[in-house]
């Protein structure tokens, strides 16, 4: 029996008990969008994870904190995070950018207004391998002097503090004369009050940022050097002993790994030298974990229907095979060997699975369109605009659906065959 005979022969059986042949193909087509739909619930759920964690910073950046030994490891030591350890990190393989970081809080003055904002001082030659984009104006460089780059919503954080009623501020961040005190609450000072002389330095301003997370949206950068002599000035003024053994030790350092799947390494690279290290990649990690179990909850639910239509298309061929004994003794008479029989039987039950494959992956894609435009609608309706889609339905699910659909069908074919 040629495969051509075999398939006109096999299309003219199911055709022949055509409702029989469609509730068992509806049995495929609910089995598998079923598990489709439920694992693309959780491909959504992931991808939503990773979108708002990615919204709080960038997932290949590693910050990196001092190492204290509080006494209850003996013999461990304190590990300066100074020059030495950023030229360490430099080193290291996969690392594309390192930037000490140094951060203090003060306000920034415009007038009668007032703005209070963190100040980052930042390595000037990194800004662009970090990433950082203007709207206007540029990034700092090394040159810059009491220069500062805003971030995209800084505008927003000007107030008149002597105003009893708010209302909205025009500044403008790149042309109005502008300067800058560590001086914590600047505007907030009650009469009488003995406060410390704080000084007040008039800033130049070189660009301000392209909207990004929430770090870069609200705060200001400045040269390290410049936040550095600021912070030594506040400590006069408030007759503090000098935070920092020198100029050399900072808060933090920021280090940029080439690819999010290299992160890992880098970080456990850098806490075995002694250094606390920390990236959004660690929650990221934590919630790809609980979309993982979830997925696992939603595609054992699928396919238990998937098995539902499996032991379906098993009942179908057994009652084919009843039904067909005599057509089965005529087939031997004429020379058709057992092993034709036996791909006669395969072929219809891989049909069915085949076919029911097919229109299930057309049925999900249904689902899944309505599901994400209902999910739309009701982040709107709540604020919550350019909310991500919560069914996602990647091509190679597609191809493994089909495939293993047809799978379901010869196994469940290939009993009754026998």
């Amino acid at each position: 029996m040629s495969s051509i005979d075999l398939f006109r022969m096999g299309i003219k059986n199911l055709w022949r008990r055509k409702l029989r042949t469609f509730l068992t193909v509806l049995g495929v087509i609910i089995g598998t969008s079923a598990i489709i739909v439920m694992l693309s619930l959780g491909f959504g759920l992931s991808n939503f994870f990773e979108e708002q964690i990615a919204q709080w910073g960038d997932l290949t950046i590693i910050n990196v904190y001092k190492g204290w030994n509080d006494g209850s490891i003996p013999g461990k030591k304190d590990v300066a995070l100074d020059d030495k350890a950023v030229e360490s990190f430099k080193t290291l393989p996969n690392v594309v950018a390192v930037s000490p970081m140094l951060e203090t809080y003060g306000a920034i003055i415009n007038g009668k207004y007032v703005a209070h904002a963190p100040i980052r001082g930042i390595d000037p030659a990194s800004m662009e391998d970090f990433g950082f984009e203007v709207v206007e104006g540029r990034l700092l460089n090394s040159s810059d002097a009491l220069t500062v780059v805003f971030g995209s919503s800084m505008q927003y954080n000007f107030y008149d503090p002597k105003a009893r009623v708010w209302r909205e501020i025009n500044v403008n961040l790149m042309k109005d004369k502008m300067s800058i005190t560590l001086d914590p609450s600047y505007g907030w000072s009650m009469p009488g009050e003995n406060k410390p002389n704080y000084k007040e330095y008039k800033i130049k301003t070189a660009g301000v940022l392209a909207e990004g997370d929430w770090e870069t949206s609200y705060g200001i950068y400045m040269p390290i050097a410049e936040v550095q002599k600021m912070i030594k000035d506040k400590e006069k003024a408030e007759n503090q002993r000098p935070g920092r053994n020198d100029t050399t030790g900072y808060d933090r350092v920021n280090v940029k790994v080439n690819d999010i799947n290299n992160v890992q390494d880098v970080q456990q690279t850098i806490k075995d030298m002694g250094h606390e290290a920390y990236s959004l990649n660690d929650q990221l990690e934590y919630t790809k974990k609980q979309a993982a179990a979830i997925q696992a909850v939603l595609g054992g639910i699928g396919g238990v229907s998937l098995l539902v239509a499996a032991i379906g298309i098993t009942n179908t061929m057994v009652m084919s095979i009843y039904e067909r004994t005599k057509e089965i003794g005529v087939m031997k008479v004429i020379g058709a060997s057992l092993k034709d029989i036996k791909r006669l039987f395969l072929f219809e039950s891989a049909l069915i699975g085949l076919f029911g494959g097919i229109l299930g992956v057309g049925f999900s894609y249904s689902l899944s369109f309505a599901i994400n435009k209902f999910s739309g609608q009701f982040g709107e309706a709540l604020g919550a605009y350019g909310a991500t889609r919560i069914s996602i339905i990647p091509l190679w699910l597609v191809l493994v659906a089909m495939a293993f659909s047809a799978l379901i069908g010869i196994v469940s074919g290939y009993f009754p065959a026998r």
